[in-house]
């Protein structure tokens, strides 16, 4: 199934991300960690076959460079992996 890897890793970016919003003791977590995760998935091929996934992924490793809140970063995954399952299996 094509974008399953791509889909499994935001998704890990995602609960990373998450953990940091609900503040459930996770304050070792480090933005670099955050953007790592983040870059693991554009590091995928998977996310270009889909469009906008890739868009995505890059702003929310800008809003962590920014420093944005980590519940606007966990936003901005989600509509990363929304749109990779609206595009489907590739062609």
């Amino acid at each position: 199934m094509a974008g399953r890897a791509a889909a499994e890793r935001i998704r890990k970016a995602i609960a990373l991300v998450n953990s940091v919003a609900d503040g459930a003791g996770d304050e070792d977590i480090t933005p670099t960690e955050i953007a790592e995760a983040i870059r693991d998935c554009l590091g995928l091929g998977e996310v270009d076959q889909v469009a906008n996934v890739r868009r995505y992924l890059g702003e929310a490793l800008d809003a962590v460079s920014d420093g944005m809140p980590a519940d606007f970063v966990a936003m901005t995954l989600y509509a990363a992996l929304g749109a990779l399952r609206e595009g489907g299996p590739a062609a």
